[in-house]
């Protein structure tokens, strides 16, 4: 399934919100609401991650941030 929807906070919210109703009416299992919090969580790290690295890149304007992230790898 491929999708063109942007992924930002107010989205991931609302997400989490359907999950909820859907699991007080019953229309999910719990283990699937829980798939889907972990979704949630991962998807929260990520534009989180994004955010630190901008504010990173903002702060401090020599840094070279794609060396970082390929020492990290290569450890």
């Amino acid at each position: 399934m491929v999708t063109t929807k942007k992924v930002n906070t107010k989205e991931l919210l609302k997400h989490a919100f359907d999950m909820m109703m859907l699991l007080k009416s019953k229309a999910i299992s719990v283990e699937e609401a829980k798939a889907q919090s972990n979704l949630i969580k991962q998807s929260n790290n990520l534009l989180r991650y994004e955010l630190d690295r901008a504010i990173a890149s903002q702060k401090f304007e020599d840094l070279n941030i794609r060396e970082i992230e390929e020492s990290a790898e290569n450890e």
